[in-house]
């Protein structure tokens, strides 16, 4: 991490992986598409845990992107589980 130290957000830990140079964008930083991989991937392991199978993201509805992420940064995601379903039209 540039500059500061992140705090450790509330949430079980699902994956921590680095940042390398074939994930950035032109501009030389980490492409956005890359973290958004990673936070599904971060979020379908904990639904998958949870439900003891398969599971699939049914909608993203915003992201933010606080700064940009570098070559060499920790990415580290944690996920809570907000509601459970058992179709995509259950989905809150």
């Amino acid at each position: 991490m540039h500059d500061k130290q992140a705090e450790i957000p509330d949430g079980m830990p699902a994956i921590r992986t680095i940042a390398m140079p074939a994930d950035t964008n032109p501009s030389g930083d980490i492409f956005g598409g890359w973290l958004m991989s990673q936070m599904d991937l971060a979020a379908g392991n904990i639904a998958a845990r949870r439900a003891r199978g398969r599971c699939a993201t049914v909608a993203v509805e915003a992201i933010t992107f606080l700064g940009p992420v570098f070559v060499g940064d920790e990415v580290s995601l944690f996920a809570n589980i907000l509601s459970v379903g058992r179709t995509s039209g259950d989905a809150a």
